[in-house]
């Protein structure tokens, strides 16, 4: 989900086991050259789930061990989560949905997706998604509520 924290916690447990880090969203810039609204703009969100898909693919591909932070919908397209869990260990950030509208409410500016829409429409909106997504994010490997420990000492019996 937007806001769930999956680039910031990403980043963070990359560096404290020594791996390799990508965020899907900048990955999919760097090879379209675009924006990631720039993309849902100019093609639309099917073109948008195929760069990701592909991007998904490729990384997953690599011959070392890396931690991909995917967009909140990565896992609900296009067999990416089975993808995902084929290729290595999946990890839901089970985050509250009331810190996730919280999140999202406070960054509005610079989410071009919600920027223009009123509070209670966003509300509306992540309610909807979280509760649509929400089964697929059940299929991972792992759910934590962002406890570092927890992680590392799960990846560390894999």
């Amino acid at each position: 989900m937007p806001g769930s924290g999956k680039s910031t916690f990403g980043r963070k447990l990359a560096d404290q086991l020594g791996r390799q880090f990508f965020d899907l969203d900048e990955q999919i810039e760097k090879m379209s050259g675009l924006t990631i609204p720039e993309i849902f703009a100019d093609a639309g969100e099917d073109q948008f789930r195929m760069f990701e898909t592909y991007a998904l693919g490729m990384i997953t591909q690599l011959n070392e061990p890396a931690l991909i932070a995917t967009g909140g919908g990565a896992p609900c397209f296009n067999s990416n989560l089975e993808l995902m869990n084929e290729a290595g260990c999946t990890i839901f950030l089970d985050t509250p949905l009331e810190i996730i509208i919280k999140r999202v409410l406070k960054d509005k500016a610079t989410r071009p997706l919600v920027n223009d829409m009123p509070d209670q429409t966003v509300i509306a909106d992540m309610t909807k998604l979280y509760n649509h997504r929400l089964p697929f994010y059940q299929q991972a490997k792992f759910t934590t509520d962002s406890n570092m420990d927890e992680v590392v000492a799960y990846l560390e019996t894999l």
